[in-house]
């Protein structure tokens, strides 16, 4: 580059702060704006006065395949605060408080996975049968799109057994995707049991050992002061003016901000108020016809020490519950659980009050954990992520915009942007990285 180029992030969420690291790499000259007090967008930990405690908004488990993510917390330094398995291995309880281990062996993948659900106990000889179907679609790159509408339909399709759905498929779809099986686009679902099944060091779960801020929020600031990147927190856009191009970003405040490039990073129910409805319409984006999924987290606390042998071999500190609403249980100390409820605006719990869901939360807990009914609580506190992911099913495919657009200076970033992934933080990330090679790209072209 002639001179250092200037690039305005719009959006301070996952995507904006990983654009705008590997912009900084780059030699670019980045500013970045977010609308509300804090970094951090959809992950984030918050400060609870009350139990001096920090709380995430949701439980966000990476997976080993998470390329781009690992990328960006090496570049700000926060990668050696995650905690790899060293093989796949996942506990389950059902309602007939029935333990279950899934482990899979240090074998090349898939077999790795093939012979953990082989050892599975959770299944029988019928059920173990149903996936050879399983590993050939894994061996193969058919995309089953035209044969089936949903992920129900292709693991109906491919034989698969109530069983090996409810103890499972389910649990890994409502893990993964935030929804059910039958609201699932069957191409995304293939590209992340492909992409978690490539490589021996794909298929584990890496959970971090410190809150999200820690995580991805904290040392990006450090990275950003040492970079002198400028960040703005409280600062929303009125509009984006475009012509031929982007000019200008306007802030209600009246401020603009002028670059060479920008990238629009924000939630998709957020982006269509970046701009007069016109130019909106005039480039076809559709993103507010996505439909958002929630997710309720309810932390759980105790007045004694949770006994050792409530949550037998409670792997990694999870543990998936088979037949119930509540679908993880996390043992966050001696004295805490954290409960998962994905999907939430399905199973009509996001409007239920916090008193029934608890209620509901113990019904559960009752059910799968032995003598849980004799714990003292001490309290409780619940935390509802409204619009925490998008479903991905059939039609989102239409709402999911490209990364560039028909501006050579104007790019979107962020987890609904098509990425062929779920809402993950990895394609959150891996939308930004695409954002940054386009416009180095356009960069040599100059």
């Amino acid at each position: 580059m002639s001179y250092q180029k200037t690039v305005t992030v719009i959006g301070g969420g996952i995507a904006g702060l990983s654009a705008s690291v590997f912009l900084t790499e780059k030699g670019f000259k980045v500013t970045l704006v977010e609308a509300s007090p804090k970094l951090g967008g959809r992950a984030y930990s918050f400060l609870d006065k009350d139990r001096n405690q920090f709380f995430d908004n949701g439980q966000h488990i990476l997976a080993g395949w998470y390329k781009n993510t690992f990328e960006y917390l090496r570049i700000i330094g926060s990668f050696s605060k995650l905690n790899f398995q060293k093989n796949l291995e996942i506990n389950f309880i059902d309602t007939g408080k029935n333990v279950y281990k899934l482990k899979c062996p240090d074998s090349a993948p898939p077999l790795n996975l093939l012979i953990g659900l082989l050892k599975f106990n959770a299944l029988d000889i019928k059920d173990k049968f149903a996936l050879k179907n399983i590993y050939n679609v894994l061996k193969s790159n058919n995309n089953y799109d035209d044969s089936y509408e949903s992920v129900r339909d292709l693991l109906e399709g491919l034989k698969q057994t109530s069983r090996l759905v409810k103890y499972f498929w389910e649990p890994f779809v409502l893990a993964v995707f935030n929804t059910q099986p039958k609201n699932v686009n069957v191409r995304i679902f293939l590209n992340i049991i492909r992409n978690g099944f490539n490589k021996k060091e794909s298929s584990v779960l890496v959970i971090p050992d410190v809150n999200l801020n820690e995580l991805l929020i904290d040392d990006a600031r450090k990275y950003f002061k040492r970079k002198n990147v400028v960040h703005i927190l409280d600062k929303r856009v009125k509009n984006i003016s475009i012509g031929e191009s982007v000019n200008e970003v306007v802030f209600d405040d009246g401020s603009k901000s002028n670059s060479d490039y920008y990238i629009s990073a924000v939630p998709f129910f957020a982006f269509k108020h970046l701009f007069e409805e016109k130019i909106y319409i005039k480039n076809k984006f559709r993103s507010e016809f996505l439909k958002a999924s929630s997710i309720v987290s309810v932390h759980i606390f105790f007045e004694e020490k949770i006994p050792e042998d409530l949550i037998p071999d409670n792997s990694f500190g999870m543990t998936g519950l088979i037949g119930t609403i509540v679908q993880w249980i996390f043992k966050r100390s001696d004295r805490h659980l954290s409960l998962i409820i994905s999907g939430a605006d399905n199973l009509q719990i996001r409007e239920m009050s916090n008193e029934d869901i608890i209620k509901l939360c113990f019904q559960d807990l009752n059910k799968t954990l032995k003598k849980f009914n004799e714990l003292k609580i001490s309290g409780y506190k619940i935390i509802k992520e409204k619009r925490a992911t998008f479903i991905p099913d059939n039609t989102s495919n239409e709402f999911r915009p490209s990364q560039e657009t028909q501006y050579g200076n104007f790019f979107i970033a962020g987890d609904w942007t098509n990425t062929g992934l779920p809402a993950t933080i990895e394609s959150a990330v891996l939308s930004s990285k695409i954002c940054v090679e386009s416009i180095l790209r356009r960069e040599m072209k100059n």
